[in-house]
């Protein structure tokens, strides 16, 4: 799969699963610790956002990636720049395609490259019956507002032991008080490694039509956008 591509489903697999319901009931207590979540969250039906992702590697390369990202019901829109070039994700009920507004072209997104998913060792039954123990931790920090939005702060510990040796990861979340969704995220690792995720410039009016490939637009094959993208 390409970076582009894969770099796109890893953003909306974080953002799917830190938006996750989860049935424990709001902290009332700023300094309750708990093993299982203090908050509730969900995402909005329709809205749109500007969506910042910082990372920094344990070397300190920073990488920041500035992403329009709007959902309508099952339809979702991703808008990112690959250099000076503008590329756009529709995922829709009919499908996947990538559209490059500039060319005024769109491609079905098929990926071919990597025919095994991984599906097979994650769920094999000796990785099931040797899964390294975790533990999660949740502590409600306190209110703090986020770009003029009134929040809820937790911070979120997680303990492995990957391969014997403990390693240790803390995220601090912040979840919008109006929209129950999560807003911010900043998260550290004991090797040094960063990230962060802000949205800011949230509406609920979404235009319908971000979710269609407009009039005019060609149809191409996907081998043949990558090879005007030059991706690897």
């Amino acid at each position: 799969m390409s970076r582009v591509i894969l770099s796109f489903f890893i953003a909306v697999v974080l953002l799917t699963t830190a938006c996750a319901q989860s049935t424990a009931p709001p902290a009332t207590n700023e300094t309750a610790v708990s093993a299982t979540p203090l908050f509730q969250t969900k995402e909005p039906e329709r809205y749109r956002a500007s969506r910042t992702i910082t990372t920094v590697s344990a070397s300190g390369d920073t990488v920041v990636t500035r992403n329009q990202i709007a959902r309508d019901g099952e339809s979702r829109r991703d808008d990112s720049a690959t250099g000076n070039q503008r590329v756009v994700y529709l995922n829709l009920p009919q499908g996947t395609f990538v559209m490059l507004p500039q060319e005024k072209v769109f491609a079905d997104s098929i990926n071919t490259e990597h025919p095994e998913s991984g599906d097979a060792s994650e769920s094999s039954p000796d990785r099931l019956l040797h899964a390294e123990p975790i533990s999660t931790t949740y502590q409600r920090i306190g209110v703090e507002t986020v770009n003029g939005r009134n929040t809820q702060k937790y911070r979120v510990v997680v303990n492995s032991s990957p391969d014997g040796n403990v390693s240790v990861s803390e995220t601090l979340i912040w979840i919008d008080d109006a929209l129950q969704m999560p807003i911010k995220s900043e998260t550290k690792s004991t090797t040094g490694a960063r990230s962060a995720m802000e949205l800011s410039d949230i509406v609920l009016d979404v235009d319908p039509s971000l979710f269609r490939i407009p009039e005019g637009y060609g149809k191409i094959t996907f081998a043949e956008l990558r090879k005007r993208l030059k991706w690897n």
